[in-house]
């Protein structure tokens, strides 16, 4: 699969890393590509780097991992490449790098997710790889036994059919929790967030099958 990664920090990096391990050919969009050189090395020629609307275009899929202050400036730039395409979104609000757009999304009581939604309304949005720190994604990839649960929310079901293969792919459990007006229930402060917990005890915690 052609999977776009917006943002080659923590998160997109180690995502990207994983599925580039799964053979999945990536691509990260960042300012500054020539950056990820040794980064690039590191992963054998399975991915590349370009700008955001490089990694966009040629994509069946994407991830966006980005500062979540920086959403209106890059959904203005991509909008019309990603059209209608399933987008991954892991953006978190952090209010001391994201300031008033961060406090206001953490604020919302519909979620994140719908702070996001109006900026690029016809992708098919799924709120994916949010919870989990990078550091867990990182070292718990593949572990044996109950893996790492990694919600999912979003209203196109083949969008979370789409999300729930990458998710297996990268090394951790899907759990599919409802529509976007569900994501709210894994936002930050929840009792999932950044737990740590595995597939199973995310859905005990949820109460979903």
């Amino acid at each position: 699969m052609k999977i776009g990664i917006l943002g080659a920090g923590m998160i997109g990096g180690t995502v990207g890393r994983l599925w580039a391990e799964a053979r999945h050919e990536v691509t990260f969009g960042v300012r500054h590509p020539e950056r990820l050189h040794s980064m690039l090395s590191g992963l054998g020629g399975k991915a590349m780097a370009g700008s955001a609307l490089d990694a966009v275009a040629g994509a069946d899929v994407v991830l966006a991992a980005i500062p979540f202050r920086a959403w209106p400036g890059v959904a203005a730039e991509i909008a019309a490449a990603l059209g209608d395409k399933v987008l991954l979104d892991a953006t978190v609000p952090d209010p001391p790098r994201d300031g008033a757009r961060g406090d206001a999304a953490l604020a919302r009581k519909d979620g994140v997710a719908f702070a996001v939604a109006p900026l690029l309304p016809r992708a098919k949005l799924v709120r994916a790889f949010s919870t989990v720190m990078w550091t867990t994604l990182q070292s718990q990839a593949h572990r044996a036994g109950d893996r790492i649960g990694i919600p999912l929310a979003g209203d196109d079901a083949g969008a979370i059919a789409l999300a729930g293969e990458l998710v297996r792919d990268a090394g951790f459990d899907p759990v599919v929790v409802g529509p976007l007006s569900q994501a709210r229930r894994f936002d930050p402060g929840t009792a999932v967030f950044d737990s740590g917990m595995s597939g199973r005890q995310v859905r005990a915690a949820l109460g979903v099958a």
